[in-house]
């Protein structure tokens, strides 16, 4: 037993020597100090976010922040500071053990990371005299150079420094530049509750920023306010008095000091660094990167353009009406433009990336791509009817067109020109809704998608980003280019910490990407997507869900593919829009800017089923038996049929041989039975938030046979609540 007690005894002193040489090595080469102090922060340090052609599009470099002594900070800001970050600050050496007890202690009672045990001083050494990098390497660094500091300097120093460095949101570096943007007043001007808000903002000031989400900002600022109490520096009476006073915030204070020309974009792209980089938001702006993205700076100003022009032309001005566009550069992925909605000053909610809506009749581009995939002929014959379906536990429920008629005999390439709906969920039956939601997968879409029959009318929620990159896959030959923001990110010394590996899966045969364009070049020409045509080859197809609450219209060239949404965000009635109005419009007027110079590109077809006007609209009855639904029938005028006879499509009802009028019964081709769920009509959960929405490097391979492991897109529930309700799917119009 002795023997095994030393031998204990050595192994933990020989760890202990280890461990000190490891740290002596690590912490050898600490800053200096009194340079630092003497010269401050470098302002070249600032993160800057630049377009394509190097443009800087997002940086808070114009703002200049003015360092002041703690005497000009009001003693409110330095109680609640303390009060809130660190409440032992002026006890401690640096380092506090009881707070990294405690921090421990509360993360181990809830299963992660929910306190730290930083102090004021640590906080200090990392985000002014260290790096962000996220290493044991640098965590030891840090408390090394802590104690360093609090040798060296007076508590009264690191405060200080602190206050003037510390980042508050909307480039506000400093309590002088906060004061000044949120409050329009000098530091030592600051009352308590205001004071209480500036220091509850370093924790997160994009989530309690006041500009941006005040609900948040006046939950936080209650919550300082409660540890003033706690810390005696306020009395109970006061504490109730402080916490109902409203917000009133420099109404100017967000003009002081952005340079944000893409704001949506830039967003996106600060979320997606953060994240992968494992960075706070102070640690982005202030660690010095430079984030190279994929932005083209002229088609941002035309896509913002046609947004605001043609919602402005179609009366659609108050702030719930809004409005999103995303291009996509097909072959590579890059993301050209962005617009996540009319007015980022009114409204941060990104409905390119965020909202998930009901897609409507644009999902039928997936059922019939399956169709065409499984070598249905695009000229195979379905009866538009009145059809009721018997899905398994649910009530019966009825599909509808959008014009609420009925048109006979239809091929399917005549079907999804026109958008009908009766044929779509007849066909999505013929194939399966589990066979359609694997293309979707393949071709993009991340979003929960159900097996219902009404998948094909829009009863699973989408976003605008997803279903422009998975639909712009047909105008690529059918390979996904998987779309990104970020082509690479160096760091303040100059060196490339991520760069941009393309992301490709050939996911389509190219026979059924061939024949899919020629159908969808006809929605342009002749069908519902008439008003996008741009006089050049391009697909396209319009999408609009139950009662005009959502209005798509994803068109694409050989180039570039764009979707442009239309919608209310409480998800109420539009009225009259329809996919095929204001969203082709400005899809147009968007397309025709971006394209206006460049040299006409014709897709490179010749796999596929060629269709002509006439096998597409013609078609023979004489043909039709209960073994063949491909032969051609002759068209006629569309007509409503009565309940329960076929119509021919000329008016006339098909007789059986003892001339009797038929029913679907004894004379359509059988339908399968139709055993899947029916449409949930109630809240719809938005899409998974992914881990990691910066494209991988060279090592994230092809998954398209893994759906679940296919890196999505990136998604967020604005102030807890998800933006959009699931819709009805079943009179979806075009």
């Amino acid at each position: 037993m002795k023997f095994l007690f030393k031998s204990f005894v050595n192994l933990a002193l020989i760890g202990l020597l280890i461990f000190a040489a490891y740290a002596w090595l690590v912490t050898r080469n600490l800053p200096d100090i009194d340079k630092m102090v003497r010269e401050g922060v470098n302002p070249s340090k600032y993160t800057q976010v630049l377009a394509a052609d190097g443009t800087p599009v997002y940086s808070y470099e114009r703002f200049h922040h003015k360092d002041v002594p703690l005497a000009e900070v009001s003693p409110h800001f330095i109680d609640s500071l303390i009060a809130t970050e660190d409440r032992r600050f002026f006890m401690h050496l640096g380092i506090d053990p009881i707070a990294i007890g405690r921090a421990m202690v509360i993360n181990a009672r809830k299963g992660g990371i929910r306190e730290g045990g930083s102090t004021i001083t640590q906080q200090l050494a990392r985000n002014v005299f260290l790096s962000n990098e996220r290493s044991i390497n640098r965590k030891i660094r840090e408390m090394a150079l802590s104690v360093k500091l609090e040798q060296a300097l007076s508590k009264e120093k690191i405060l200080e420094l602190y206050v003037n460095n510390m980042y508050f949101g909307e480039g506000a570096y400093g309590i002088s530049a906060a004061s000044e943007i949120y409050f329009n007043k000098k530091p030592a001007q600051l009352s308590v509750d205001e004071a209480a808000l500036l220091a509850g903002l370093p924790q997160a000031p994009s989530r309690y920023s006041p500009f941006q989400n005040k609900e948040y900002a006046l939950s936080r600022r209650n919550e300082v306010l409660a540890n003033l109490f706690e810390t005696g520096k306020i009395t109970k009476d006061e504490l109730k008095a402080l916490q109902d006073k409203p917000l009133r915030i420099n109404p100017n204070g967000q003009s002081i000091s952005r340079a944000n020309r893409a704001p949506y974009f830039n967003q996106f792209v600060v979320d997606s660094v953060n994240e992968y980089l494992d960075l706070d938001e102070q640690s982005f702006w202030m660690s010095g990167l430079k984030i190279y993205t994929t932005l083209d700076i002229d088609a941002q100003k035309m896509a913002e353009n046609a947004v605001a022009s043609q919602s402005a032309a179609y009366g659609r001005t108050a702030p719930k009406q809004q409005a999103a566009l995303v291009a996509i550069e097909t072959n590579t992925g890059k993301i050209l433009a962005y617009v996540g909605g009319k007015d980022y000053s009114r409204s941060q909610f990104d409905r390119v990336s965020q909202a998930t809506r009901s897609p409507g009749s644009l999902f039928k581009v997936f059922t019939y791509t399956t169709a065409i995939d499984k070598g249905l002929d695009p000229t195979r014959v379905y009866l538009d009817e009145p059809i009721r379906l018997h899905e398994e536990g649910s009530p019966e429920w009825m599909p509808h067109n959008w014009d609420n008629k009925h048109h006979g005999y239809m091929t399917m390439a005549r079907a999804l020109i026109e958008s009908n709906n009766v044929i779509a969920v007849k066909v999505l039956n013929t194939v399966g809704p589990d066979s359609v939601i694997e293309t979707a997968r393949r071709m993009g879409i991340k979003s929960p998608l159900n097996p219902y029959l009404a998948l094909t009318l829009g009863g699973s929620g989408v976003t605008l980003l997803e279903i422009t990159s998975a639909i712009g896959v047909l105008g690529n030959q059918g390979v996904l280019a998987e779309p990104y923001v970020i082509d690479k990110v160096m760091d303040n010394n100059g060196k490339i910490i991520y760069q941009h590996y393309p992301v490709k899966h050939d996911v389509l045969r190219r026979s059924t990407v061939d024949t899919m364009v020629g159908i969808l070049t006809q929605v342009v020409q002749r069908g519902t997507g008439s008003a996008a045509n741009i006089g050049r080859p391009m697909g396209g197809k319009t999408g609009t869900s139950d009662d005009s609450r959502d209005a798509w219209f994803v068109g694409f060239t050989p180039e570039i593919a764009t979707g442009v949404w239309i919608g209310n965000d409480d998800n109420s009635s539009m009225g009259a829009i329809a996919g095929g109005s204001l969203p082709a419009v400005t899809w147009k007027t968007f397309m025709n800017g971006y394209l206006s110079g460049k040299p006409v590109s014709n897709f490179a077809t010749g796999e596929g089923r060629a269709l002509n006007g006439e096998e597409i609209y013609t078609y023979k009855l004489d043909n039709l038996s209960e073994d063949d639904v491909n032969s051609p029938l002759s068209a006629g005028v569309p007509v409503e049929p009565e309940e329960g006879v076929l119509d021919s499509g000329d008016g006339t009802p098909v007789l059986d041989e003892e001339g009797n009028a038929t029913t679907p019964e004894n004379n359509n081709p059988p339908v399968p039975d139709m055993h899947y769920p029916a449409p949930d009509v109630g809240p719809r959960a938005p899409a998974t938030i992914p881990a990691d929405p910066l494209q991988a490097p060279a090592t994230q391979n092809n998954t398209r046979n893994n759906p679940q492991q296919r890196r999505g897109y990136p998604g967020v529930i604005l102030n807890g609540k998800d933006e959009s309700a699931k819709p009805q799917a079943n009179s979806s119009r075009p």
